[in-house]
């Protein structure tokens, strides 16, 4: 059984909150994985503690808790009570397809958003180092007003 403070430990976390959130946020998976110890305390079993430790790969991927949860609860196997081991089929046949397309869409875009992002930068620090060679941008400020 761990604690509250083991499973921030565990998923390398700054908080004991962001456990509590991610606990929250797949609760009805956790739901015979949480006991209650001595003063209230929480306590989760290994399975949970495999629940969270995937949950916080997702999250750890790029996706947000929601998304993440969103995908632990659509691969969840209620006939076998646990998570289908690999993730190479995510959406499962429960899941609904429109919004994983719809995802799948979006992370593209970002993606191409990102790699015109990179380019222009690489071209404008190329273009940065070709100036540099000449005559810095005050020096011509600095001859006016020498001249004068």
């Amino acid at each position: 059984m761990y604690t509250i403070n083991d499973i921030k430990r565990l998923l390398g976390l700054s908080t004991t909150n962001q456990v509590r959130n991610r606990i929250e946020a797949v609760k009805s998976l956790l739901a015979g994985e949480l006991r209650r110890g001595p003063n209230n305390q929480i306590l989760i079993t290994d399975e949970g503690l495999g629940i969270l430790k995937r949950l916080q790969d997702l999250y750890d991927s790029g996706l947000t808790i929601a998304q993440a949860s969103e995908i632990l609860r659509s691969n969840y196997d209620a006939n076998a009570n646990s998570l289908d081991r690999d993730f190479s089929g995510l959406i499962s046949n429960r899941a609904d397809r429109g919004s994983a397309e719809e995802l799948v869409r979006a992370l593209k875009d970002e993606i191409a958003f990102l790699r015109t992002r990179i380019a222009y930068l690489e071209e404008r620090l190329h273009g940065r180092a070709e100036t540099e060679e000449g005559p810095a941008w005050w020096e011509k400020l600095r001859e006016e007003i020498d001249g004068a």
